[in-house]
């Protein structure tokens, strides 16, 4: 399942998919890479003109550097976590980058959403799960707020329906 892809979704119950930002477009990691390294050709060939040939080496080590800094963000960007209630159950999904899976599911009557030092957590008889690491402050904020509510539904006896986000890492 890719990142973003449509999950079926049981009725009444609550569907949260977190995703990490990414700020690049594949189109402009292209337009960038190839900016950079006609950059580098043109003044990497300079220098070599000039007698300084090593420095050639060292604009070309620069691009494939920034290249493999890149990759490793677009893998990184591949991971998500989903966060489902339903059927008395809360199940929180992993997906890393290589899409491994891992599931951890608990009762929804005891699960509380709360920000401690900075990490977003749902917590359960005593047990911590960390979730929205790659999010920031402010999206961390939000999140626990629209979990909080829902949970707080949840054991009134209401459905709260999937939300529609403000932030581009809630789909």
């Amino acid at each position: 399942m890719e990142p973003g892809s449509a999950v079926p979704q049981r009725t009444g119950s609550f569907f949260l998919s977190l995703h990490p930002n990414n700020s690049l477009s594949r189109s402009g990691f292209i337009v960038l890479m190839s900016l950079l390294a006609g950059f580098s050709f043109f003044y990497g060939v300079y220098f070599w003109s000039l007698g300084a040939w090593p420095i050639f080496g060292f604009f070309g080590l620069d691009v494939l550097l920034v290249y493999i800094a890149f990759r490793l963000s677009f893998r990184a960007v591949r991971r998500f976590e989903t966060i489902e209630i339903a059927d008395d159950q809360v199940v929180i999904t992993r997906v890393a980058p290589d899409g491994a899976r891992k599931v951890e599911t608990f009762n929804a009557y005891w699960a509380r959403a709360m920000i401690s030092g900075g990490r977003l957590e749902l917590i359960n008889r005593g047990q911590i799960f960390e979730i929205g690491n790659f999010l920031g402050q402010e999206e961390k904020q939000e999140v626990g707020e629209i979990l909080a509510r829902a949970l707080s539904l949840y054991r009134s006896g209401e459905r709260y329906q999937s939300p529609s986000p403000s932030t581009s890492i809630i789909s």
